[in-house]
């Protein structure tokens, strides 16, 4: 039986010191979106993203995993960004109402 390639979700923030994980509702959000939405400051959490299997993980490992899986060119670089998916996949930055 074959097993399905890992692939990277979405962007998610873990919050320091309770380790609950808030997931982006798509990829067309950044991280900074994420948490601009959420009411959250930069770097009160981790930043990182959900595997198909639903796994936190950094961006180094989401790296790894989203170009094993051609979800992004080759050599993204040492970290995974968010904005590297939405690019890879031509997603429209999200527009949120105001």
């Amino acid at each position: 039986m074959a097993t399905k390639k890992l692939t990277v979700t979405v962007p998610a923030l873990k919050e320091r010191g309770t380790d609950k994980i808030k997931a982006a509702p798509s990829k067309a959000y950044s991280h900074e979106e994420l948490e601009k939405k959420l009411g959250r400051k930069p770097k009160e959490d981790k930043r990182g993203f959900l595997l198909s299997n639903g796994a936190f993980v950094g961006r180094k490992k989401a790296a790894e995993i989203a170009e094993a899986a051609g979800e992004v060119p080759k050599k993204v670089g040492k970290k995974l960004h968010s904005h590297d998916l939405r690019k890879a996949e031509r997603i429209k930055k999200v527009k949120e109402p105001k």
